[in-house]
């Protein structure tokens, strides 16, 4: 928690509620943290009900993104960890996260609504790609920090159901080719990623140098 962003304050029935997040928004899987407080006694709220809708405004139309709500109601370091994959930059429209609470301390209860700025990272981590007519939004969660090695291969795979839903998916089965263009080679040692659980999938991708490496899902 030391390494958090606080993106922005929010206050409803007597809650302050704080968003932050582990880097700046982009477009792909972010980690966000909700931080609930007594407005007056600053004291923090570890028990609450927190759910969240990303929306992102185009003008002429308006959609959801896929996310993920804390897991329990129980705060873990005093925050609510949640998950968003945002699907385009902040260049196309604008983005709000809702953030709803329900205090299970005193049954406060509230609704705040956070500005979002999210920017196109250098590297792109999400892909979509459309299956029988259906789209599929693919997030490379990790590596996020790429080492030469053996390192940790998560995915996490979305359906878009309509411009509101976009439910995790644990329907398929994945191969992982990484490719490095400039030396013409791949790299042994990698492991195809299963399903584990909210959408993710779980393997190792092997980059046995530095450089540039490229790395395809079939």
């Amino acid at each position: 928690n030391e390494n958090l962003t606080l993106l922005g304050t929010q206050y409803t029935n007597g809650m302050k509620v704080n968003l932050y997040s582990d880097t700046i928004l982009f477009v792909g899987y972010n980690n966000i943290f909700i931080e609930v407080r007594d407005s007056i006694t600053e004291t923090i709220v570890n028990d609450a009900l927190i759910q969240i809708t990303p929306m992102m405004d185009m003008g002429s139309m308006q959609h959801s993104s896929p996310y993920d709500n804390p897991s329990s109601s129980n705060a873990v370091n005093g925050k609510f960890p949640c998950d968003v994959v945002l699907i385009m930059p902040s260049t196309a429209g604008n983005w709000t996260l809702d953030v709803y609470v329900h205090n299970h301390i005193n049954n406060a209860d509230g609704d705040v609504l956070f500005p979002l700025t999210v920017t196109n990272p250098a590297l792109p981590t999400l892909k979509s790609k459309i299956v029988n007519g259906v789209t599929y939004f693919i997030s490379m969660v990790e590596p996020s920090k790429p080492i030469v090695g053996v390192n940790d291969l998560m995915l996490k795979v979305n359906k878009r159901v309509d411009m509101m839903n976009f439910p995790n998916d644990s329907a398929y089965t994945y191969t992982v080719f990484p490719w490095m263009p400039s030396m013409g080679h791949s790299s042994p040692n990698n492991v195809n990623p299963v399903y584990t659980t909210k959408g993710m999938y779980d393997g190792d991708v092997n980059f046995t140098m530095t450089g540039d490496w490229r790395v395809t899902m079939h």
